[in-house]
């Protein structure tokens, strides 16, 4: 039967009760109350004994654990399962993430779920290492890329990450996953300035505009098509934009064929769009179409993956974003430092726009020069 017992210099109350094994255990309540401790006792033999019968549940003991800290605190213990938790994780982040890294955020939150089924309802610390490989590999086998897999798993680890932190599990099961190796990324190919004018030379006005953005600024897709004329200085030069999946500001000098492009465009002012052509269409299908325009003009990469599995699709090794990689290839070879590359593609931190002197646009100005006109 349970009993409280005093140890000298601790104001704290200890029980002893019987363990499921039958052995005696002696341990402090922490508390000096000694109704509460008393409960305490009780509540812990009577755990132990529905333990060795083989009728404690989990449920049980969260409800009981929860009951005596409510007790104890005035306030209940939160259990939550795996899929309360992740849904309210991805509700929080509302308004503190860029709106592309929520919807990554949403994507891997459901498709985690999905595969978790009935278990979803477990509490957080019954996911393990197992489940985690488990969701990698299932994603893998649908035909995701290793670079799109490794991309759920980075934001599912976010969320234990901060589950963690929160004292809801003792360790993230994510951080034992290992990481996929990505050997496409070393294939991935660069356009020659023969590929590029072919394009330009068979593009629409619009087209070319976007073509020369990418070739000359290294700016991803959605952020050209983003474009203002409120974010261009044609007297100085100079491009300013926040990047939307980053979330960071970058200042880029003009390339010349970038200017003589824009100087014949009918220019708007404010929040006008320098590509409202092109405005009303998503990435995704700017994209493909681009994919679709390069092979009518003879334009092919290099096939690096064969479409395989339900989710799995051709990979070339030239697409849009290829002129990004074209972008910064050709100022490393032209002998611009990495650490002004990085600077210039928005690779670097930066909460404001950075106020350049004159000479610090003319060093942003000399980089981008550096790449041969295509005109």
């Amino acid at each position: 039967m349970a009993s409280l017992h005093r140890q000298v210099r601790s104001p704290y109350w200890y029980a002893a009760f019987a363990g499921p094994d039958g052995t005696r255990h002696f341990k402090s309540t922490k508390t000096a109350d000694r109704k509460l401790a008393m409960k305490l006792a009780v509540e812990w033999e009577e755990l132990a004994t529905a333990g060795k019968q083989g009728t404690l549940v989990a449920a049980q003991a969260r409800k009981v654990v929860a009951e005596i800290t409510e007790v104890a605190t005035g306030h209940p213990l939160q259990f939550k399962s795996v899929e309360e938790f992740l849904n309210s994780w991805v509700i929080g982040r509302v308004g503190a993430k860029a709106h592309a890294t929520l919807l990554k955020y949403k994507q891997a939150v459901r498709e985690f779920i999905a595969h978790l089924g009935k278990r979803a309802v477990l509490p957080l610390n019954a996911i393990g290492s197992s489940d985690c490989i488990a969701f990698r590999d299932r994603c893998t086998g649908l035909g995701r890329t290793p670079s799109s897999v490794t991309n759920l798993l980075k934001c599912l680890s976010a969320a234990f990450e901060s589950a963690k932190k929160e004292g809801f599990i003792p360790h993230n099961p994510w951080n034992a996953v290992p990481v996929l190796k990505d050997p496409e990324k070393r294939r991935r190919q660069v356009f020659t300035p023969e590929q590029i004018r072919s394009l330009l030379n068979a593009a629409s006005n619009s087209w070319r505009g976007l073509i020369l953005f990418g070739y000359f600024t290294g700016l991803r897709l959605q952020d050209i098509v983003n474009l203002q004329w409120e974010n261009l200085d044609l007297e100085s030069g100079m491009l300013r934009i926040t990047a939307r999946k980053t979330n960071k500001d970058i200042t880029i000098a003009l390339h010349p064929d970038v200017k003589s492009w824009l100087e014949v465009q009918n220019k708007g002012t404010g929040d006008v769009y320098v590509l409202d052509e092109l405005k009303i269409q998503s990435a995704n299908h700017l994209s493909r179409s681009f994919t679709r325009f390069m092979g009518r003009n003879g334009v092919k990469g290099e096939l690096i993956r064969k479409a395989k599995g339900r989710s799995g699709h051709n990979l070339s090794g030239l697409t849009f974003h290829s002129l990004r990689h074209t972008f910064i290839s050709a100022m490393a070879n032209a002998g611009v430092s990495e650490e002004l590359r990085m600077e210039i593609a928005g690779q670097t931190t930066g909460a404001v726009h950075k106020i350049y002197t004159h000479h610090e646009a003319e060093r942003l100005r000399s980089a981008i020069t550096t790449i041969p006109s295509i005109l």
